[in-house]
């Protein structure tokens, strides 16, 4: 059986010290074999807190993108925020993935993030301002370029790609392209995920 203590303020000094934590009850108890101390990473923590987002641009079966054609995310979030953020790219034929930091862009269709924790939908928006597809007129800096193998013509397999995580600046537009370097139309998919 756990025992539930009543915290004493941040600033009293004490001699001992013993490790609590809260239950989802909102009760302190003392941490122990009754009642362990439960860790998850900061990226499943965040998701829990409503402060997780992703986005995504798809080209369908029935609108491949077409061979050289590009899809472009751009997103730039409000001074203080710090999007730790992972993409994704997938396309049935080979493709290239990059990530461009100062990317000049103007037009595009806006898209609003979208919570991954469903209880904070409404309540919890992202602060990241985010357009799909608009017209790039500086990619900027490039960051990171990835192959996704896809194999070749009609007999493309298929691939993906992902990126370890960055944490973006903030008053900065980002660009995340995924280009079919395929001399074929094909399914494709970018994925952007992170957590302010």
């Amino acid at each position: 059986m756990p025992i539930i203590v009543q915290r004493e303020s941040e600033n009293t000094k004490a001699i001992l010290t013993t490790l609590t934590h809260k239950t989802n009850a909102g009760e302190q108890v003392i941490s122990g074999a009754d009642a362990p101390v439960i860790t998850v990473d900061v990226n499943h923590q965040r998701n829990h807190d409503g402060r997780a987002f992703f986005a995504y641009k798809i080209a369908p079966d029935t609108a491949k993108l077409a061979p050289n054609t590009s899809i472009n995310i751009v997103l730039a979030s409000p001074s203080g925020v710090f999007p730790h953020i992972t993409v994704e790219g997938m396309c049935a034929g080979d493709a290239e993935l990059y990530i461009y930091e100062g990317a000049v862009t103007t037009g595009g269709t806006s898209f609003i993030p979208i919570n991954r924790n469903r209880n904070y939908a409404a309540s919890n928006l992202s602060q990241v301002a985010m357009v799909i597809n608009p017209t790039v007129t500086s990619v900027g800096t490039e960051l990171d370029a990835q192959i996704v193998p896809g194999g070749s013509g009609k007999k493309a397999g298929g691939g993906s790609t992902g990126t370890l995580e960055y944490v973006i600046k903030p008053l900065t537009n980002y660009l995340f392209r995924l280009t079919n370097i395929n001399g074929t139309s094909h399914t494709a998919c970018l994925t952007l995920e992170w957590y302010e």
